[in-house]
Protein backbone atom coordinates (compact mmCIF):
# COMPACT_ATOMS: atom_id res chain seq x y z
CA UNK A 1 0.00 0.00 0.00
CA UNK A 2 1.67 3.39 -1.06
CA UNK A 3 1.78 5.99 1.50
CA UNK A 4 3.52 8.27 -0.55
CA UNK A 5 1.54 12.26 0.45
CA UNK A 6 -0.75 10.71 3.91
CA UNK A 7 0.31 12.25 6.95
CA UNK A 8 0.38 9.15 9.36
CA UNK A 9 2.01 8.30 12.89
CA UNK A 10 4.67 4.79 12.80
CA UNK A 11 3.77 3.64 15.83
CA UNK A 12 6.85 1.98 17.37
CA UNK A 13 7.19 -0.39 20.68
CA UNK A 14 10.78 -0.86 20.92
CA UNK A 15 9.79 -4.48 19.79
CA UNK A 16 10.98 -6.49 16.38
CA UNK A 17 7.86 -5.95 14.77
CA UNK A 18 7.11 -2.59 15.10
CA UNK A 19 10.86 -1.91 14.64
CA UNK A 20 10.86 -3.77 11.28
CA UNK A 21 7.72 -1.39 10.06
CA UNK A 22 9.75 1.52 10.90
CA UNK A 23 12.46 0.54 8.73
CA UNK A 24 9.76 -0.55 5.79
CA UNK A 25 8.59 3.08 6.03
CA UNK A 26 12.15 4.74 5.90
CA UNK A 27 12.66 2.63 3.13
CA UNK A 28 9.32 3.07 1.22
CA UNK A 29 7.76 6.15 2.38
CA UNK A 30 9.30 9.41 -0.24
CA UNK A 31 8.41 12.14 2.02
CA UNK A 32 8.61 12.91 5.91
CA UNK A 33 5.55 14.17 6.23
CA UNK A 34 4.96 11.55 9.69
CA UNK A 35 5.55 10.85 13.30
CA UNK A 36 6.44 8.39 14.99
CA UNK A 37 4.57 7.51 18.54
CA UNK A 38 6.47 5.26 21.09
CA UNK A 39 4.28 4.61 24.43
CA UNK A 40 6.14 3.69 27.70
CA UNK A 41 3.85 2.03 30.00
CA UNK A 42 4.74 4.01 33.06
CA UNK A 43 5.95 1.43 35.46
CA UNK A 44 5.76 -1.95 33.48
CA UNK A 45 8.26 -0.86 31.05
CA UNK A 46 11.95 -1.53 31.08
CA UNK A 47 14.39 1.37 31.16
CA UNK A 48 16.59 -0.81 28.40
CA UNK A 49 13.29 -0.65 25.85
CA UNK A 50 13.27 3.45 26.42
CA UNK A 51 17.34 3.63 25.70
CA UNK A 52 16.72 1.52 23.00
CA UNK A 53 14.58 3.39 21.40
CA UNK A 54 16.24 6.61 21.96
CA UNK A 55 19.17 5.33 21.03
CA UNK A 56 17.73 3.93 17.31
CA UNK A 57 15.95 7.11 16.74
CA UNK A 58 19.63 8.92 16.72
CA UNK A 59 20.97 5.83 14.16
CA UNK A 60 18.04 6.75 12.44
CA UNK A 61 18.23 10.50 12.35
CA UNK A 62 14.46 10.48 13.63
CA UNK A 63 14.42 11.86 16.42
CA UNK A 64 12.60 15.11 16.00
CA UNK A 65 10.33 12.95 14.41
CA UNK A 66 10.11 10.77 18.16
CA UNK A 67 6.76 11.44 20.16
CA UNK A 68 8.13 9.74 23.62
CA UNK A 69 4.93 9.37 25.09
CA UNK A 70 4.95 8.23 29.35
CA UNK A 71 1.29 6.82 29.82
CA UNK A 72 -0.03 7.02 33.02
CA UNK A 73 -3.79 7.41 34.03
CA UNK A 74 -4.91 10.00 36.62
CA UNK A 75 -1.17 10.74 37.46
CA UNK A 76 -0.97 6.34 38.37
CA UNK A 77 1.33 4.01 37.00
CA UNK A 78 0.81 0.92 35.73
CA UNK A 79 1.25 -1.57 39.25
CA UNK A 80 -0.69 1.79 40.94
CA UNK A 81 -3.70 1.39 38.51
CA UNK A 82 -3.31 -2.94 39.28
CA UNK A 83 -3.67 -2.61 43.26
CA UNK A 84 -6.53 -0.32 42.28
CA UNK A 85 -8.44 -2.45 39.30
CA UNK A 86 -6.60 -5.78 39.30
CA UNK A 87 -5.09 -7.90 36.65
CA UNK A 88 -6.01 -6.51 33.61
CA UNK A 89 -8.05 -9.94 31.59
CA UNK A 90 -9.53 -9.87 28.68
CA UNK A 91 -13.02 -8.92 29.44
CA UNK A 92 -11.25 -5.53 30.82
CA UNK A 93 -8.16 -4.59 29.39
CA UNK A 94 -7.45 -1.46 31.10
CA UNK A 95 -4.19 -1.31 30.00
CA UNK A 96 -5.22 -1.26 26.37
CA UNK A 97 -8.40 1.49 26.97
CA UNK A 98 -6.58 3.65 29.90
CA UNK A 99 -3.32 3.85 28.43
CA UNK A 100 -2.52 2.73 25.14
CA UNK A 101 -5.95 3.79 23.07
CA UNK A 102 -5.78 7.39 24.59
CA UNK A 103 -1.92 7.58 23.49
CA UNK A 104 -3.33 6.50 20.14
CA UNK A 105 -5.63 9.20 20.16
CA UNK A 106 -3.94 12.01 21.18
CA UNK A 107 -1.92 11.84 17.82
CA UNK A 108 -3.68 14.13 15.32
CA UNK A 109 -3.22 12.22 11.83
CA UNK A 110 -6.37 9.88 11.34
CA UNK A 111 -4.09 7.00 9.86
CA UNK A 112 -1.73 4.89 12.11
CA UNK A 113 1.23 2.30 10.86
CA UNK A 114 1.47 -0.37 12.98
CA UNK A 115 3.35 -3.39 13.04
CA UNK A 116 0.43 -5.92 13.60
CA UNK A 117 1.04 -9.17 12.26
CA UNK A 118 -1.64 -11.97 11.25
CA UNK A 119 0.37 -15.05 12.66
CA UNK A 120 0.59 -13.72 15.81
CA UNK A 121 -2.40 -15.04 17.32
CA UNK A 122 -5.69 -16.70 15.65
CA UNK A 123 -7.74 -14.01 15.78
CA UNK A 124 -5.42 -11.43 14.48
CA UNK A 125 -5.01 -14.09 11.70
CA UNK A 126 -8.75 -13.66 10.86
CA UNK A 127 -9.72 -9.83 11.29
CA UNK A 128 -6.13 -8.56 10.55
CA UNK A 129 -5.55 -7.37 6.71
CA UNK A 130 -2.99 -4.66 5.30
CA UNK A 131 -5.74 -2.06 6.22
CA UNK A 132 -8.05 -2.21 9.01
CA UNK A 133 -9.99 0.23 10.87
CA UNK A 134 -10.58 0.39 14.96
CA UNK A 135 -13.73 1.45 16.18
CA UNK A 136 -11.59 2.31 19.35
CA UNK A 137 -9.11 4.57 18.10
CA UNK A 138 -11.45 5.82 15.63
CA UNK A 139 -8.32 5.65 13.01
CA UNK A 140 -7.26 3.69 10.10
CA UNK A 141 -4.42 1.26 10.35
CA UNK A 142 -2.25 0.30 7.70
CA UNK A 143 -0.36 -2.62 8.55
CA UNK A 144 2.68 -2.76 5.58
CA UNK A 145 3.78 -6.49 7.48
CA UNK A 146 0.71 -7.98 7.99
CA UNK A 147 2.06 -11.24 6.42
CA UNK A 148 5.45 -11.12 7.13
CA UNK A 149 7.26 -14.53 8.71
CA UNK A 150 8.99 -13.57 12.29
CA UNK A 151 11.90 -14.59 10.33
CA UNK A 152 11.06 -12.14 7.38
CA UNK A 153 11.10 -9.57 10.38
CA UNK A 154 14.33 -10.76 11.90
CA UNK A 155 16.18 -10.97 8.35
CA UNK A 156 14.85 -7.37 7.17
CA UNK A 157 16.14 -5.69 10.82
CA UNK A 158 19.60 -7.44 10.43
CA UNK A 159 19.95 -6.34 6.64
CA UNK A 160 18.94 -2.94 7.69
CA UNK A 161 22.29 -2.78 10.20
CA UNK A 162 19.96 -2.72 13.42
CA UNK A 163 20.30 -4.68 16.50
CA UNK A 164 17.13 -6.57 18.36
CA UNK A 165 16.60 -4.49 21.74
CA UNK A 166 18.26 -6.23 24.20
CA UNK A 167 15.89 -6.92 26.26
CA UNK A 168 14.60 -9.68 24.26
CA UNK A 169 18.26 -11.46 25.27
CA UNK A 170 17.63 -10.69 28.85
CA UNK A 171 13.85 -10.36 29.51
CA UNK A 172 12.41 -12.73 26.41
CA UNK A 173 10.56 -9.94 25.41
CA UNK A 174 10.61 -5.87 23.79
CA UNK A 175 10.60 -4.72 27.48
CA UNK A 176 7.69 -2.56 26.61
CA UNK A 177 4.96 -4.27 28.69
CA UNK A 178 7.26 -6.83 31.57
CA UNK A 179 3.85 -7.77 33.19
CA UNK A 180 1.36 -8.82 31.09
CA UNK A 181 -1.22 -11.91 32.42
CA UNK A 182 -0.88 -13.61 28.91
CA UNK A 183 2.73 -14.07 28.62
CA UNK A 184 4.12 -17.24 27.21
CA UNK A 185 6.45 -19.29 29.31
CA UNK A 186 9.86 -17.62 28.44
CA UNK A 187 8.77 -14.14 28.49
CA UNK A 188 7.62 -14.98 32.56
CA UNK A 189 10.66 -17.07 33.56
CA UNK A 190 13.30 -14.43 31.85
CA UNK A 191 11.03 -11.60 33.52
CA UNK A 192 11.00 -12.71 36.74
CA UNK A 193 14.73 -14.16 36.60
CA UNK A 194 15.61 -10.00 36.56
CA UNK A 195 16.16 -9.06 40.79
CA UNK A 196 14.09 -5.57 39.82
CA UNK A 197 10.83 -7.13 37.81
CA UNK A 198 10.80 -10.31 40.34
CA UNK A 199 10.88 -7.61 43.18
CA UNK A 200 7.86 -5.60 41.71
CA UNK A 201 6.07 -8.17 40.16
CA UNK A 202 5.62 -11.06 42.43
CA UNK A 203 4.88 -8.50 45.38
CA UNK A 204 1.88 -6.62 42.87
CA UNK A 205 0.64 -10.05 42.50
CA UNK A 206 0.51 -10.85 45.94
CA UNK A 207 -1.47 -7.74 47.00
CA UNK A 208 -3.96 -8.44 44.54
CA UNK A 209 -4.29 -12.27 45.23
CA UNK A 210 -7.77 -12.19 46.47
CA UNK A 211 -8.73 -10.15 43.75
CA UNK A 212 -7.34 -12.43 41.35
CA UNK A 213 -8.73 -15.93 43.10
CA UNK A 214 -12.55 -14.38 42.31
CA UNK A 215 -12.85 -15.43 39.16
CA UNK A 216 -11.57 -18.75 36.98
CA UNK A 217 -9.66 -16.60 34.19
CA UNK A 218 -7.70 -14.40 37.28
CA UNK A 219 -6.89 -17.75 39.54
CA UNK A 220 -5.42 -19.34 36.18
CA UNK A 221 -3.37 -16.33 35.70
CA UNK A 222 -1.98 -16.47 39.15
CA UNK A 223 -1.22 -19.81 39.32
CA UNK A 224 0.44 -19.79 36.16
CA UNK A 225 2.74 -16.60 37.10
CA UNK A 226 3.66 -18.27 40.69
CA UNK A 227 4.52 -21.82 38.63
CA UNK A 228 7.17 -19.94 36.07
CA UNK A 229 8.20 -17.93 39.33
CA UNK A 230 9.53 -21.56 41.12
CA UNK A 231 11.61 -22.28 38.20
CA UNK A 232 13.50 -18.64 37.71
CA UNK A 233 14.69 -18.61 41.50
Amino acid sequence: MKLDNLEFTVLWSGGKDSTATLLWVLNNVNHSNYKVLYVELKGNTDRRCNEYILEIAEKLGIEDKLIFHSATHNGLDFFELMDRWGVPVIKYRWCLYKLKIPAFKSVPTKIIVSGVRATDSKIRMKFVKELTYSKYTRKWSINPIWNWTKEQVLDYIKDNGLKLNPCYEILGHSGNCCYCPYADKEHIIKTLSDPFWRNKILPALERKKDNLLKGKIGTQIYNRWMKYAQISE
